[in-house]
């Protein structure tokens, strides 16, 4: 009996042991990075900033000009008679209603389009890490901040790696 499972045991770990000799390799990225710093993420951001500059504009001029109607009404508050008063204040609290509607739909508007903008520099990370960790024989490649690794040598960083290979993607791709 104990010959048998002696045996038994030999030939399952003789098996198993190529499972465990065969090498693997791991690396991180910085996902953030990629699409901070890369040429698609940069152009992206650009035509983000471009297609809400006059929004923010017109923000920050109704800001302004409930800044000078808040003032106006602390200034007058004193002579105004106390109807006159409750209108001015009735005003500009719509005012302030409008403005943070204004606001909040142009957020929204500006997180829709992020979005949108954000998918093809997505697209392009998983294009091109895919690529690159099959080319370069990869096991696992994680993101550097949600892998949930509490620590990694910086050596199985291949974040400027990455970078370059994006890169040289972007570019091809506007041809």
């Amino acid at each position: 009996m104990r010959r048998i499972l002696f045996a038994v045991l030999v030939l399952v770990f003789a098996f198993q042991a190529p499972a465990f000799a065969a090498s693997q390799k791991i690396a991180i990225a910085s996902m953030a990075k990629l699409i901070k710093e890369s040429e698609a993420g940069q152009d992206a951001q650009k035509k983000m900033e471009k297609k809400f500059e006059t929004a923010k504009k017109q923000l920050e001029g109704k800001q302004k000009e409930l800044e000078k109607l808040k003032q106006s009404l602390q200034k007058q508050s004193l002579v105004l008679s106390l109807e006159a008063k409750q209108d001015k204040e009735i005003e500009f609290k719509r005012k302030v209603r409008d403005y943070q509607d204004l606001a909040q739909a142009t957020q929204r508007k500006m997180q829709l389009e992020e979005k949108k903008a954000g998918t093809p520099v997505l697209q392009l990370i998983q294009k091109v890490v895919n690529e690159y960790g099959k080319k370069n024989g990869y096991t696992a490649i994680y993101d550097k901040k949600t892998s949930g690794l509490l620590y990694v040598d910086e050596t199985v960083d291949i974040t400027n790696q990455l970078l370059l290979e994006m890169n040289r993607a972007f570019r091809a791709g506007k041809k």
